[in-house]
């Protein structure tokens, strides 16, 4: 009698192509149902609650947006909503082309000064942060954000959401996952290994699966840099104030994290270099891109906008 396994290896056989179909397809609407249904999902995630109660996003930063919206022309049909998140760098998902739109959250510490004299704790990871210490004052200089440097921050976001970028990332794992498979068969059938052992058989499939996640990670990384230097470069491409603002949002970003490694001691140096970016977590990826990276390509891009003739 057949083993559990060998039935199960009978059946992904006979199976393969609608199996293959559907793990793509299923691998695909799960990564892009974060975009199509935006809305609560992203508030769920990182909604502001200062007090047990979701806060309303403040009139200054809804004017904000919409001044944002004004300056990238975007047409009114397309349909956005904004609310008040925790973090400190604004995020976004959806869609503005569809009826569920896009949802972009604005980080309270906008509003620094009115969140720290409400008296509402800030709490990073599960420290609550002492202002007056020299490390506190830098933190809060950090978040301290110039009228140019909150618009680029919010237009980037803008830039991803109307380009539509999040379904590109989305496609790249199904194109792998079938790439790996339709590879993996070929060489199967090349190498002749369909006669052999199914244990010969199992592990050339493990070495398939292994090499075809590393490439699908390696082309991830690569397509997130080329995307994040892109929105950056757009976004500053609107108007010098946009590109200033921008190599200030991203000096003020590695301001921030450098005050975070002294304030969160040995943990801090875990999550942030001494020049302000994220110590990767994984040894062969690097997920995206350095932020003293992004700084200096707009800090030349704004060169070349205020002295076109030296270009």
């Amino acid at each position: 009698m057949a083993g559990p396994l060998s039935r199960a290896a009978a059946f992904v056989q006979r199976h393969r192509t609608g199996l293959l179909v559907g793990s793509c397809a299923g691998l695909f609407g799960v990564q892009i149902s974060y975009h199509v249904f935006p809305d609560p999902m992203i508030q769920w995630l990182y909604q502001y609650w200062p007090e047990g109660q979701p806060a309303l996003l403040p009139p200054q930063l809804q004017n904000l947006f919409e001044e944002v919206l004004q300056d990238m022309g975007i047409p009114s049909s397309h349909c956005y909503k904004s609310f008040t998140t925790f973090t400190f760098q604004p995020v976004s998902a959806g869609f503005p082309r569809l009826p569920a739109g896009a949802v972009v959250g604005i980080p309270a510490s906008f509003l620094v000064n009115v969140v720290i004299s409400n008296g509402h704790p800030v709490v990073i990871h599960g420290q609550s942060v002492n202002w007056q210490t020299p490390a506190g004052a830098r933190l809060r200089d950090a978040l301290t954000l110039s009228h140019e440097a909150q618009k680029f921050a919010l237009a980037r976001e803008v830039m991803y959401l109307e380009s539509s970028t999040a379904a590109l990332q989305a496609l790249l794992a199904p194109a792998y996952l079938a790439g790996t498979c339709v590879l993996g068969v070929g060489a199967k059938y090349a190498l002749g290994l369909y006669g052999s052992p199914m244990n010969l058989r199992a592990a050339f499939s493990l070495l398939v699966a292994v090499a075809g996640f590393v490439a699908y990670a390696l082309s991830k990384d690569s397509l997130t840099h080329a995307l994040e230097a892109w929105l950056d470069r757009r976004t500053a491409s609107l108007s010098a104030a946009y590109a200033r603002g921008g190599v200030e949002f991203y000096e003020k970003v590695l301001s921030g994290n450098l005050a975070l490694r002294s304030l969160l001691g040995k943990r801090g140096e875990e999550l942030y270099t001494p020049s302000g970016n994220i110590v990767p977590r994984h040894w062969f990826r690097i997920k995206h891109l350095p932020y003293t990276t992004r700084r200096d390509s707009l800090l030349q891009m704004w060169r070349v906008m205020l002295n076109p003739g030296r270009s």
